[in-house]
């Protein structure tokens, strides 16, 4: 009788079992080192050529082995770590399966060196497709020095999906990175392309992370970290978290590791956030490197195919555990402030002293406000003045064209009609190409021919305009909520706009644009700002640096430094490096999407960088001009990942409010 189940042939179940093991490059160095670590080596060292797709080399100086050991080791579930079931509660060592080697010579080509230190001659093995094609004594040191080739070659529709080399590489980088924050006390070194990335020496922890990342924060990191020493029964945990001060939005250094193996623990990693909750701006990230040690027959390490997955007997307990050493630690370095000397937006007062007479303070006022006319264009407030007496502290450049706004905006709306929408700033960029013949405008040609341009209807349809609830009466007062709400009247409507949201939304468009367009509006700083990276940041900003121009930034690049000359116009001097980094961690950067989509995001990382902050309190002529700006906006409703800017309260809604 005909069978319809057979057992596959072990070359194809190697390679079915390969793609569980190895699903890119990175996975194979991650198991070549760890084998190397587990034969006792002392010094490690990557090779790579084209982010791993034509060559990764791992040579160490561990062990060895036999030749007999050498051929059985590339047999799947063949390993020396494991003897009995029982020995999954008490691993130690970094692999344990016995999957890696034959996994990997399944879908490449492998040649394997190896010799003990008792042997007079080391051991070659080569294979090819899982099939060993030959072998042969050889001369080489004692160790092991696996080479492989072609990862893929016999699985081509695997190889097409991996990413190019810049996204690859940094996959590559992680887990090199990962597994030296283990064993700070190893020599290690990565090399792409004969480019060393890394040389890393034997030392304390501290140092190793120096070594990794001192180039971050300004260079700052060193006097950032706090140590952690904690002893319990359940857990032990060291290592050091970061001040609020090195937080960030985008790539943060967080790191947990338990028995000398790198996990990502969303559990214990919402007890570290916790202690951190009232200390960070909504959105940053914290630092940290954390080191549990805990009894292996108390934790599950064989749940997940890469092993970063663990389970811990004893999570509950240990969460509190995590939160409390976290928050001891800020507390014994001062991390937590206890006087807040943000001066944003605050008058200069200057200080008593009782060798001189106190200046009266100058107040401004415009002679001609009438508090009677409610229709002047100045309103209630004196040209640009916050109605304080104090001048406006607006960080936007936006010509006096369009502060002098008309009086009667209902007017302007009803004179144009939905299908003859205006981009304002195409336009200007065009009249900036025939007035000026080049790619480049200064603040003020473009802000005045922005200003110059008839006003767009993109927030209201033909429909909306004649339903007079839904017009924005612009020249109503508006007022400010939270520092973080600016409140205004539609006709027959109340409406809370998101000043952070709609800001968002305005830049963004503007970057869009300028990025179709190719058009740079930058401002030229008076001293440049050096950029700190890391050999692997630096490969990230060279992958960047044409969207990063066209988005207003400017650079002197030598082969040893990167002077930051001019930023985009809504950015200070102080901020080029934080927002430049935040930029290159993206994957927008990294060609993983179409180049529209990788332009658009760039765009949006920007906008949040550069957009008004919630929390910051706004001048009158700030809030009008942000809500113009809204107005005139394409999509203006929603941010660009899709959160709303406004919300509308009709009067019905407001008296729901009130029903008991």
């Amino acid at each position: 009788m005909e069978t319809t189940i057979h057992v596959l042939p072990e070359s194809v179940a190697n390679k079915i079992a390969a793609g569980e093991v190895v699903q890119r490059p990175a996975s194979v160095i991650k198991e070549l080192m760890e084998n190397a670590i587990d034969a006792g080596a002392t010094q490690v060292d990557v090779r790579l050529k084209e982010a791993g797709r034509t060559l990764i080399q791992v040579v160490d100086n561990g062990k060895g082995m036999s030749p007999d050991d050498a051929r059985v080791a590339f047999q799947r579930h063949a390993t020396s770590k494991l003897k009995q079931a029982d020995d999954l509660f008490h691993i130690r060592t970094m692999g344990f399966r016995g999957e890696a080697l034959a996994s990997i010579a399944a879908v490449a080509q492998v040649d394997l060196v190896t010799r003990r230190a008792a042997d007079e001659l080391a051991w070659k093995i080569e294979i090819e497709g899982g099939t060993i094609t030959n072998e042969e004594p050889t001369l080489a040191a004692q160790g092991s020095r696996l080479t492989v080739r072609n990862l893929f070659y016999n699985i081509p529709a695997r190889r097409k999906f991996l990413g190019d080399n810049t996204k690859e590489l940094k996959f590559l980088r992680d887990e090199f990175i990962q597994i030296a924050l283990v064993y700070p006390q190893l020599s290690l070194s990565l090399t792409h392309n004969d480019d060393v990335l890394y040389q890393l020496s034997p030392g304390p922890l501290k140092q190793r992370i120096l070594a990794l990342f001192g180039k971050r924060s300004g260079g700052q990191l060193n006097k950032q970290l706090y140590p952690v020493d904690v002893q319990t029964a359940l857990v032990s945990i060291s290592g050091f978290v970061g001040d609020p001060a090195a937080a960030c939005q985008r790539d943060p250094l967080q790191y947990f590791f338990v028995n000398g193996r790198f996990i990502r623990h969303k559990f214990f990693r919402s007890a570290l956030l916790k202690a951190y909750e009232t200390l960070l701006p909504a959105g940053m990230q914290p630092a940290y490197f954390l080191y549990f040690e805990v009894d292996p027959e108390a934790l599950d390490v064989n749940i997940h195919p890469t092993k970063t997955e663990v389970k811990f007997e004893h999570e509950q307990a240990i969460w509190p555990i995590v939160h409390a050493t976290v928050r001891e630690a800020l507390g014994k370095f001062n991390a937590v402030p206890s006087i807040d000397f943000d001066r944003d937006d605050a008058p200069d007062i200057d200080v008593f002293r009782h060798d001189r007479l106190v200046d009266p303070p100058k107040v401004s006022f415009n002679p001609s406000y009438n508090p009677f006319n409610t229709t002047s264009g100045s309103g209630s407030f004196g040209a640009g003045s916050s109605g304080t007496g104090i001048p406006s502290t607006s960080n936007n450049r936006v010509s006096q064209a369009t502060r002098q706004a008309p009086s009667d905006w209902a007017a302007l709306y009803e004179g144009f009609k939905a299908d003859t929408k205006v981009d304002s700033v195409d336009d200007g960029a065009s009249n900036a190409e025939q007035g000026t013949g080049g790619s480049k405008v200064t603040d003020n040609d473009w802000f005045d021919q922005l200003a110059s341009q008839p006003n767009q209807t993109g927030l209201f349809t033909e429909t909306e305009r004649e339903d007079s609830s839904c017009v924005l009466d612009l020249e109503a007062p508006k007022f400010q909520l939270f520092a973080t709400y600016i409140a205004l009247n539609c006709r027959k409507s109340f409406v809370l706009i998101h000043q952070q949201r709609a800001h968002v939304r305005v830049l963004y468009e503007r970057y869009v644009r300028q990025l179709s367009l190719q058009r740079v509006v930058s401002q030229t700083l008076m001293f440049p700002v050096p950029l700190s990276l890391d050999k692997g940041q630096r490969q990230d900003f060279e992958s960047a640096l044409p969207v990063l121009q066209q988005l207003g930034f400017q650079f002197v690049i030598t082969p040893e430094s990167i002077d930051v000359t001019a930023i985009p116009m809504e950015g200070e001097a102080h901020q080029a490096e934080a927002w430049l980094l935040e930029l290159i961690a993206t994957d927008a950067v990294a060609g993983s999407t179409p180049v529209s989509d990788a332009t658009a995001q760039m765009a949006l990382r920007l906008a949040r960088l550069a957009a008004i902050p919630a929390g910051r309190f706004l001048s009158a002529t700030e809030m009008e001009d942000l809500v113009l700006r809204l107005t005139e906006a394409d999509e203006p409703l929603y941010t660009p990942d899709g959160k709303k800017t406004l919300v509308s309260l009709s009067p019905d809604d407001v008296a729901r409010l009130f029903t008991v």
